[in-house]
């Protein structure tokens, strides 16, 4: 006889054998021992569930000689030709190859006639999804009065698909994925079976591999036993599957917690060139960002201990802030999207990490500033600081002052100005504490940007060259290149500039307000982050007084306008 697959092989007889899908199982076993068979059956969920494996099972069953029974005997003769596939009234069809109306109508025509050798004239129709519209409606009036002793099972992994007007006509059973603890189990019982050997994390990954699909497991595990060593272990499915290596991910985890970024890059160009499968790395690289977002616990009863995580969990758990977490979850799923439409998938891993590094640190450090690790790296900003500089900053008082009208062929209103009293002793921040503000906000920037961008892109597009120049009081001054002076124009427009004060203003927890200037270099605006000389107060401006007359020669601010407007003074005769 030829070589059968290891999963048609080990196909459950009964469904006492079938592994999960209790819920089914049950139901169709009262169903077969009550003897009240359904003429129409759906059978819906993920590949590799059971669903071609219980249609068999219930064929058999409702022909079987000791009908009514829960489960197919296994001896008698119907039993026997429908499991070797040879009975001529089990029909299986596949629906992707027989989706036209042609093909419906043979089978209408089938249905006419009585069954040959069994009780029951069953046809199984897998992948019904795939039939064509004009065939679902050919098929609507058999599938509802079918034919005495006649009975359909459709199975399905897309229902969606399938008309209401036929999913109606069956009743409906939906598979479930299986757990990786299922999985396994089934697996050292096929083992034993097959009297190969195998370690517990050979079984657990291939579990975890397998994606809840018993028949992806049962593939993967015949196609590391066929590679050859006598026992199968954890490093030979790794090779065989593509998958990567724990401490290949600890690794990579390290080095983003404790900003190295030249080893972050060390370690994906090894996945990459290693011949790994990078959409199963970045898998397991988002669950354990994803399980650091959990409480700590119990570990034997925990789920990751299915991964093969769980000492890389314990190890980084609270090193990274929770809300850092969220958007480092978000950001790598992100990425994993983009990996699967892209060319050159290094740039798009390289990328990404130094995105995530930005979203981690703010700024990357060099490598000749890095150090073996004292305290948890992810950076801690100091709202309280924030807050106390907003606290104890002067408060600004305003006042309109009245000024000289200067005709120069148009009326010009004077501004109003804001003034800053003189303070004293300990009124004015600390040039230490306004020092610790500014590297504070601009530590968090990037993750603030980011909020910004998903409140409103365009917003964000229009911050993107923009540099922290100063932060006093409740304004954040931003600068510009002259390149980007649109840029400066069209943050200040209302629409734009509510939405980063709003972000900045809860950062700080205090209404806060943004300034945007143009600069000759960006990089001359930076000031260092100790000491930072706290700015002089604005000078009191001289006060007028309404019953003055203004010269018209000499007079404040008239030699500015004319050298603004080019005009000229003339006196009146």
């Amino acid at each position: 006889m030829a070589y059968q697959s290891l999963y048609r092989r080990r196909r459950p007889l009964t469904f006492n054998d079938m592994t999960g899908q209790e819920h089914i199982t049950r139901t169709l076993s009262n169903a077969l021992n009550s003897g009240r068979l359904a003429h129409a059956y759906l059978f819906c969920g993920p590949r590799g569930t059971g669903k071609t494996t219980a249609a068999k099972i219930l064929s058999r069953a409702m022909n079987c000689e000791k009908y009514p029974v829960s489960e197919p005997c296994g001896e008698c003769v119907p039993c026997k030709n429908i499991a070797a596939g040879v009975s001529i009234d089990v029909i299986e069809m596949d629906a992707a190859s027989n989706r036209g109306i042609d093909e419906i109508r043979e089978l209408r025509e089938r249905t006419r006639f009585a069954s040959g050798e069994s009780r029951y004239k069953v046809y199984i129709i897998d992948e019904a999804h795939m039939l064509t519209t004009e065939a679902c409606n050919a098929f609507l009036k058999t599938l509802e009065e079918p034919p005495q002793n006649v009975v359909f099972i459709l199975a399905t992994t897309d229902p969606s698909r399938l008309p209401s007007t036929i999913v109606s006509r069956c009743q409906r059973f939906d598979f479930h994925l299986l757990t990786v603890n299922q999985i396994s189990r089934r697996l050292e019982q096929i083992l034993e079976e097959e009297k190969w050997q195998s370690d517990d994390e050979a079984i657990t990954l291939i579990a975890r591999l397998a994606d809840g699909s018993l028949r992806d497991a049962l593939g993967i595990l015949e196609q590391c036993f066929t590679y050859g060593a006598e026992k199968i272990d954890g490093e030979q499915v790794r090779i065989v599957t593509g998958a990567t290596r724990a401490d290949t991910i600890e690794e990579l985890v390290k080095a983003a917690v404790d900003n190295d970024l030249d080893s972050g890059l060390k370690v994906l160009e090894q996945v990459v060139y290693s011949g790994r499968d990078l959409n199963l790395f970045m898998r397991d690289f988002i669950f354990v960002f994803t399980r650091l977002l959990l409480e700590g616990g119990d570990t034997k009863t925990s789920p990751i201990n299915s991964h093969g995580f769980e000492e890389l969990v314990d190890r980084y758990r609270d090193r990274v802030e929770r809300y850092v977490l969220l958007d480092t979850v978000e950001l790598l799923h992100e990425i994993s999207g983009e990996l699967h439409r892209a060319h050159f998938p290094q740039y798009i891993l390289e990328v990404g990490l130094i995105r995530l590094f930005r979203l981690l640190h703010g700024r990357i450090k060099p490598a000749s500033m890095l150090h073996p690790p004292q305290h948890p790296a992810a950076p801690e900003y100091d709202l309280p600081v924030a807050k106390q500089g907003i606290s104890n900053a002067p408060e600004l008082q305003t006042r309109k002052e009245s000024a000289a009208e200067v005709s120069v062929g148009n009326e010009a209103s004077v501004e109003d100005k804001t003034t800053v009293p003189e303070e004293t002793g300990g009124d004015r921040l600390s040039a230490e504490a306004a020092g610790a503000r500014l590297a504070t906000l601009k530590e968090a920037w990037p993750r603030l940007m980011l909020d910004i961008k998903r409140k409103q892109k365009s917003t964000a597009a229009w911050l993107e060259p923009a540099v922290i120049g100063n932060c006093q009081g409740h304004r954040v001054t931003l600068v510009y290149n002259p390149e980007y002076s649109i840029h400066q124009i069209r943050i200040m427009e209302e629409s734009h500039r509510k939405v980063a004060e709003e972000v900045i203003s809860a950062f700080f927890q205090n209404p806060m307000t943004i300034k945007a200037e143009i600069v000759e270099s960006v990089s001359t605006v930076e000031p260092e982050l100790k000491n930072v000389p706290a700015p002089p107060p604005d000078p009191e401006p001289e006060q007028v007084k309404p019953e003055e007359k203004v010269e018209k020669k000499g007079a404040p601010n008239v030699d500015d306008a004319m050298e603004i407007f080019g005009g000229k003074c003339i006196d009146e005769e």
